[in-house]
C-alpha cells in the first residue's frame, strides 16, 4: 500500500473513531503524532496534528523520510548537486500550495536547506508562510509545517493548518516523489 493510502486510512479511522483519536497520547499542547511506513526501508510519514474529524486535521506537521540512497560520490560538489537536486524537486512537487516555495538557505557541509513560501502571504502585518526542512544523505527527509509571524512576536509561531486527508496524502506523495532521485 502506498504511503499516501496508509495515510489516508489511519487518518479516516482516527476521524470516524472517537476512541481511537483519544488513545493516542497527546503532549502537552495537545499535539498527536502517528507515524506510517517506513517497513523494510520504504518512505515512512510522521503525523503531527492538534485534531482529527471525518474528513481533516488540523496538521502541525508532516515529516517524511524517503527510501535509503546510495552515497552522492567523492566527486568535489556531489553533496551539494544532490542536495540541490532535492530541493528543486520539493519545489517542483508543492507547487499547488499557497504561495510559490523558494530556497533561503542551503548548506552542502550539513546536508540540510530550508524552503519557503516565497513570498509568504501578507495579511495586514500578519506573514504565514510555508517551510519545509530538508536533509540530505543516506535516506533523506522532509518537514513541512506552516507558520506566521507579526511584529510584536519575538518569533515565528506554529499555525495550525487545517487539511482533508487528501491534500495531506498528496502533500506525503509529491515529498516522497522529490526525495527519490
Amino acid at each position: 500500500m502506498s504511503l499516501a493510502k496508509l495515510i489516508t486510512a489511519e487518518l479516516r479511522r482516527l476521524g470516524a473513531d472517537a476512541a481511537a483519536l483519544a488513545a493516542i497520547p497527546a503532549d502537552e499542547a495537545g499535539l498527536r503524532t502517528v507515524e506510517l511506513g517506513g517497513a523494510d526501508g520504504t518512505p515512512s510519514a510522521r503525523v503531527t496534528f492538534f485534531d482529527a474529524d471525518r474528513y481533516s486535521v488540523s496538521l502541525r506537521m508532516l515529516t517524511v523520510a524517503g527510501r535509503e540512497l546510495p552515497p552522492p560520490g567523492d566527486e568535489p560538489g556531489a553533496a551539494d548537486a544532490r542536495l540541490a537536486a532535492l530541493a528543486s524537486g520539493v519545489i517542483a512537487g508543492l507547487s499547488y500550495l499557497e504561495e510559490p516555495l523558494a530556497v533561503v538557505e542551503r548548506d552542502a557541509a550539513d546536508a540540510q536547506a530550508q524552503i519557503r513560501s516565497h513570498p509568504p502571504l501578507r495579511e495586514d502585518e500578519l506573514l504565514s508562510y510555508w517551510d519545509v526542512a530538508l536533509t540530505s544523505g543516506a535516506r533523506p527527509s522532509a518537514s513541512i509545517a506552516r507558520y506566521c509571524w507579526e511584529p510584536g512576536l519575538p518569533e515565528r509561531q506554529p499555525l495550525p493548518y487545517p487539511a482533508t486527508y487528501a491534500l495531506v496524502a498528496r502533500i506525503a506523495d509529491s515529498l516522497v516523489a522529490a526525495l527519490d532521485i
